[in-house]
Protein backbone atom coordinates (compact mmCIF):
# COMPACT_ATOMS: atom_id res chain seq x y z
CA UNK A 1 0.00 0.00 0.00
CA UNK A 2 1.98 2.99 -1.09
CA UNK A 3 0.46 6.39 0.81
CA UNK A 4 0.63 10.08 -1.30
CA UNK A 5 1.97 11.59 1.96
CA UNK A 6 2.63 14.95 0.15
CA UNK A 7 -1.63 15.31 0.58
CA UNK A 8 -0.88 15.62 3.31
CA UNK A 9 1.94 18.38 4.18
CA UNK A 10 -0.43 21.59 4.61
CA UNK A 11 1.18 24.68 5.07
CA UNK A 12 -1.41 26.23 6.30
CA UNK A 13 -1.06 22.97 9.37
CA UNK A 14 2.14 24.37 9.83
CA UNK A 15 2.02 28.16 10.26
CA UNK A 16 -1.23 28.94 11.54
CA UNK A 17 -1.16 32.48 11.03
CA UNK A 18 -3.01 35.23 12.03
CA UNK A 19 -7.11 36.05 11.35
CA UNK A 20 -7.84 39.65 11.32
CA UNK A 21 -11.26 41.22 13.29
CA UNK A 22 -13.14 44.27 13.13
CA UNK A 23 -12.27 46.34 15.80
CA UNK A 24 -14.29 48.38 18.37
CA UNK A 25 -15.08 51.83 18.32
CA UNK A 26 -13.14 52.29 21.90
CA UNK A 27 -10.39 52.55 19.84
CA UNK A 28 -9.95 54.23 16.64
CA UNK A 29 -6.86 55.45 14.34
CA UNK A 30 -6.11 58.81 13.07
CA UNK A 31 -8.80 58.67 10.39
CA UNK A 32 -11.73 58.07 13.20
CA UNK A 33 -12.03 54.00 11.98
CA UNK A 34 -11.95 51.16 14.25
CA UNK A 35 -8.70 49.99 14.63
CA UNK A 36 -8.64 46.10 13.65
CA UNK A 37 -8.01 42.89 15.98
CA UNK A 38 -5.33 40.71 14.60
CA UNK A 39 -4.91 37.17 16.28
CA UNK A 40 -2.64 34.43 16.48
CA UNK A 41 -4.11 31.56 15.70
CA UNK A 42 -3.25 29.53 18.64
CA UNK A 43 -2.61 25.23 18.13
CA UNK A 44 -4.57 23.17 20.56
CA UNK A 45 -0.86 22.16 21.51
CA UNK A 46 -0.91 25.45 22.80
CA UNK A 47 -4.50 26.00 24.69
CA UNK A 48 -3.55 22.80 26.07
CA UNK A 49 -0.75 23.55 27.71
CA UNK A 50 -1.76 26.82 28.72
CA UNK A 51 -4.96 25.44 30.27
CA UNK A 52 -2.74 22.96 32.45
CA UNK A 53 -0.93 25.83 33.87
CA UNK A 54 -3.92 26.29 35.92
CA UNK A 55 -5.03 22.88 37.10
CA UNK A 56 -4.19 22.43 40.41
CA UNK A 57 -3.95 19.22 42.74
CA UNK A 58 -3.33 19.28 46.38
CA UNK A 59 -4.43 16.85 49.20
CA UNK A 60 -8.06 17.07 51.16
CA UNK A 61 -7.00 17.06 54.65
CA UNK A 62 -9.52 16.45 57.47
CA UNK A 63 -9.77 19.74 59.62
CA UNK A 64 -12.11 17.61 62.10
CA UNK A 65 -9.17 15.13 62.45
CA UNK A 66 -6.19 16.86 63.06
CA UNK A 67 -5.55 18.38 59.63
CA UNK A 68 -4.51 14.82 58.45
CA UNK A 69 -4.64 13.59 55.31
CA UNK A 70 -7.91 12.13 54.13
CA UNK A 71 -7.64 8.67 52.75
CA UNK A 72 -10.51 6.50 50.92
CA UNK A 73 -10.26 3.14 49.97
CA UNK A 74 -6.47 2.80 50.75
CA UNK A 75 -5.57 6.44 48.65
CA UNK A 76 -5.02 9.83 49.94
CA UNK A 77 -8.32 11.78 48.32
CA UNK A 78 -7.10 15.18 46.11
CA UNK A 79 -8.88 18.35 45.71
CA UNK A 80 -8.51 19.46 41.76
CA UNK A 81 -8.89 22.95 40.87
CA UNK A 82 -8.87 24.27 37.46
CA UNK A 83 -8.73 28.31 37.17
CA UNK A 84 -10.84 28.39 33.42
CA UNK A 85 -10.87 32.64 34.14
CA UNK A 86 -7.11 33.04 34.40
CA UNK A 87 -6.25 30.59 31.90
CA UNK A 88 -8.95 31.77 29.52
CA UNK A 89 -7.52 35.36 29.86
CA UNK A 90 -3.62 34.10 29.35
CA UNK A 91 -5.18 32.39 26.46
CA UNK A 92 -6.17 36.12 25.11
CA UNK A 93 -2.90 37.74 25.95
CA UNK A 94 -1.14 35.30 23.91
CA UNK A 95 -3.16 35.63 20.86
CA UNK A 96 -3.72 39.31 20.30
CA UNK A 97 -1.23 40.11 17.97
CA UNK A 98 -2.85 43.72 17.12
CA UNK A 99 -2.90 45.09 20.19
CA UNK A 100 -0.06 43.24 21.67
CA UNK A 101 -2.14 42.83 25.25
CA UNK A 102 1.44 42.33 26.78
CA UNK A 103 3.52 44.65 25.43
CA UNK A 104 5.87 46.65 28.00
CA UNK A 105 4.76 50.37 26.84
CA UNK A 106 0.76 49.59 26.86
CA UNK A 107 1.19 47.78 30.35
CA UNK A 108 3.63 50.97 31.56
CA UNK A 109 0.83 53.07 30.28
CA UNK A 110 -1.80 52.05 32.55
CA UNK A 111 0.52 50.87 35.32
CA UNK A 112 -0.14 46.92 35.18
CA UNK A 113 2.25 44.69 36.62
CA UNK A 114 0.42 41.32 35.42
CA UNK A 115 -0.28 41.23 31.95
CA UNK A 116 -3.23 38.96 32.97
CA UNK A 117 -5.22 42.11 33.96
CA UNK A 118 -4.95 43.65 30.35
CA UNK A 119 -7.51 42.15 28.51
CA UNK A 120 -10.08 43.29 31.47
CA UNK A 121 -8.71 46.54 31.52
CA UNK A 122 -8.95 47.25 27.51
CA UNK A 123 -11.97 45.57 27.01
CA UNK A 124 -13.69 47.07 30.39
CA UNK A 125 -17.05 47.32 29.05
CA UNK A 126 -19.06 43.82 29.36
CA UNK A 127 -19.53 43.88 25.41
CA UNK A 128 -16.53 44.27 24.20
CA UNK A 129 -15.05 41.90 26.29
CA UNK A 130 -17.17 39.46 24.82
CA UNK A 131 -16.39 40.49 20.98
CA UNK A 132 -12.50 40.29 21.65
CA UNK A 133 -13.13 37.00 23.87
CA UNK A 134 -15.14 35.31 20.96
CA UNK A 135 -12.56 36.63 18.20
CA UNK A 136 -10.22 34.85 20.21
CA UNK A 137 -12.45 31.53 20.26
CA UNK A 138 -12.92 31.64 16.73
CA UNK A 139 -9.51 32.28 15.45
CA UNK A 140 -8.26 29.21 17.94
CA UNK A 141 -11.04 26.83 16.56
CA UNK A 142 -12.81 26.77 19.28
CA UNK A 143 -15.72 28.60 18.14
CA UNK A 144 -17.66 28.59 15.09
CA UNK A 145 -18.30 32.50 13.21
CA UNK A 146 -21.41 32.87 12.44
CA UNK A 147 -22.51 33.88 8.98
CA UNK A 148 -23.80 37.09 8.36
CA UNK A 149 -27.59 35.60 7.79
CA UNK A 150 -27.48 34.07 11.40
CA UNK A 151 -25.85 37.64 12.78
CA UNK A 152 -28.88 39.23 10.76
CA UNK A 153 -31.23 37.26 12.01
CA UNK A 154 -30.45 37.60 15.42
CA UNK A 155 -29.84 41.48 15.88
CA UNK A 156 -34.20 40.93 13.79
CA UNK A 157 -35.23 39.10 16.62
Amino acid sequence: MDMNLKAFMKEELKHLGTMEFPGIEKFKDKDGNPVPFVIQRLSRKDIKEIRDLYHTAKVYRDKKNGDRPLVVNGQVSMVKEYDAERAGLQIMVDAFVQPKLDAPELMEYYGVLDRLDMPELLFSDREDFRYANECVMIACGLMEKEEEGEVLDDIKN
